[in-house]
């Protein structure tokens, strides 16, 4: 129903209201109306939510946790909306990185990244830019941010339908395996974790301009006041 009521609104008025959405949440409205959510099976078993946030270890927690087919990349509002009843008895949990790190971490991964077909475009954009300081400052603002997954505020996978962050845990990339081990504890689980879509970090050599760090801290300044990085 939600889908044929869709396709009445007139084309050019469909693709203005999604222009003004962020890539996350237009992914979202886009599995609704094309009728495919369904609660990933492995999901329903553990009785969970993992709202899996790019570039954030989360493709090693997936592999390692749920074989099966989830959903992407997913806001917290998505699960909230379409299984009401299952979301609020969930343990609802994801991982999180320092928004530099994270940031330079897409680009690298974007760079390098010559297999995956759905990630060409993004890696033609990136490829533009001949270093990360020259990326952040030519293309990098929160408007762009908010259109690209890679480089999308932690903050916008996190929230409710009231714009709040729901979650009940919080894991981080830096200390990865800690966290990962209180997430099997509370699950019931006895799960390994393997490094899946690892990209360069960069090393102590690596040296960012004060004006690339400043912008990032402007862009994702909701992400660093929520995680307290």
């Amino acid at each position: 129903m939600r889908r044929y009521l869709w396709k009445l609104v007139p084309k050019q008025a469909r693709e203005t209201i999604l222009s003004r959405l962020s890539v996350v949440d237009r992914s979202a409205i886009d599995k609704m109306l094309s009728d495919s959510a369904r609660l990933p099976v492995d999901f329903a078993r553990h009785s969970c939510i993992f709202i899996h946030v790019p570039k954030c270890g989360g493709s090693s927690v997936k592999r390692a946790l749920f074989p099966q087919r989830t959903h992407g990349h997913m806001p917290l509002w998505f699960y909230e909306r379409n299984f009401p009843e299952f979301f609020e008895r969930a343990f609802k949990f994801c991982f999180v990185r320092n928004p530099l790190d994270r940031a330079y971490s897409a680009y690298q991964y974007l760079r390098s990244n010559q297999d995956i077909q759905r990630d060409q475009a993004a890696r033609r954009m990136v490829m533009r830019y001949d270093t990360f300081d020259d990326f952040v400052q030519k293309w990098l603002c929160e408007e762009t941010a908010r259109m690209q997954m890679h480089f999308a505020p932690q903050w916008l996978f996190m929230c409710d339908t009231l714009g709040q962050p729901r979650i009940d845990f919080i894991g981080r990339q830096e200390t990865m395996a800690a966290d990962f081990l209180q997430v099997c504890t509370r699950l019931g689980v006895d799960a390994k974790l393997d490094q899946t879509n690892v990209s360069p970090r960069p090393s102590q050599e690596t040296i960012f301009q004060a004006r690339t760090i400043d912008r990032i801290r402007r862009v994702y300044e909701r992400d660093y006041e929520l995680l307290g990085y």
